[in-house]
C-alpha cells in the first residue's frame, strides 16, 4: 500500500497524499529541509510519539535519527549525521502548517506530543540527495522549502527504504565584498609601497650613522 501511494504522490504539488492518509498522519515522520539563501541547510525531522508506530519517547526518536537518512554528493555517500553533525532535539505541540498534509483546522487547533530532531550543516557539495536506508522501518514526508525562492510551492515526495529524493541543490554561499586592502592590486601596491619606505627609513638611518661617526673622527681627544 506505502509503494503505491509513495508512487501517487511525487514530487511538486501533488494533490492526492491529504485524500489517501487518515487521521492528521501521526504514524508518518514530517521530514522539513529548509534551503537558506547562505547555502546552509536545516533538516527537522518529526515524530508525533502518540500517533508513530515506531518512535514513543525522545530515547527512541535519538536513538532512531542516527539512521533516518544517508546524504550522496557526487560518488560519496554518508550517514546524515557523518555530514551533518549531531542533531539537536525539541518538544512541540502544534503541528507545522506548512506540512504538505492537508491539516484541518479543527487538527491545527489541537495540542499534540511531538519531538523533533533538527540538523544544521553547510553542505561541502552544493549539490546532494537524501537517502532512506535499507530495511529502515520509518515512512517519511520529506518537503523542500527553498528561501531563495519564497514564493515557489514546497516541492515534496513520500520516501520508505531504499528511496531517494529527487536532486537538492543548495543556494550559492553570499559572496562577501572584501575590505579593500585584500584585492590582489592594493596589496601589491602596500608591499610596493612598504617596500619602499622600509628602504628609505634604511637609508635614513644609515646615513645617520654614517654623520655620526664621522662626527666623532672630528672630536678633538683629550
Amino acid at each position: 500500500m506505502i509503494r503505491t501511494l509513495k508512487k501517487l504522490v511525487l514530487t511538486g504539488g501533488a494533490l492526492l497524499l491529504p485524500l489517501l492518509v487518515c487521521a492528521h498522519n501521526g504514524e508518518l515522520l514530517l521530514a522539513k529541509l529548509t534551503l537558506r539563501a547562505d547555502g546552509s541547510c536545516v533538516l527537522r525531522v518529526t515524530a508525533d510519539i502518540e500517533a508513530n508506530f515506531t518512535i514513543q519517547n525522545r530515547t527512541q526518536l535519538t536513538e532512531a535519527a542516527n539512521n533516518f537518512f544517508l546524504l550522496s554528493s557526487g560518488n560519496d555517500t554518508v550517514p546524515l549525521v557523518k555530514a551533518a553533525g549531531e542533531p539537536a532535539f525539541t518538544s512541540e505541540q502544534q503541528l507545522d502548517p506548512t506540512a504538505p498534509l492537508g491539516h484541518t483546522p479543527e487538527e491545527l487547533a489541537k495540542s499534540y506530543k511531538l519531538e523533533v530532531a533538527e540538523w544544521t550543516w553547510t553542505p561541502e557539495n552544493p549539490k546532494f540527495v537524501l537517502r532512506v536506508p535499507e530495511m529502515s522501518p520509518h515512512t517519511f514526508i520529506l518537503w523542500l522549502v527553498d528561501e531563495t525562492k519564497p514564493a515557489a510551492k514546497p516541492r515534496w515526495i513520500m520516501m520508505v527504504a531504499e528511496d531517494e529524493s529527487p536532486l537538492i541543490v543548495t543556494a550559492a554561499p553570499a559572496s562577501r565584498d572584501a575590505p579593500w586592502w585584500l584585492s590582489k592590486e592594493s596589496a601589491k601596491f602596500i608591499f610596493i609601497t612598504g617596500a619602499a619606505a622600509a628602504g628609505m627609513i634604511l637609508v635614513w638611518i644609515a646615513l645617520g650613522l654614517n654623520r655620526f661617526g664621522e662626527w666623532l673622527d672630528r672630536k678633538p681627544k683629550r
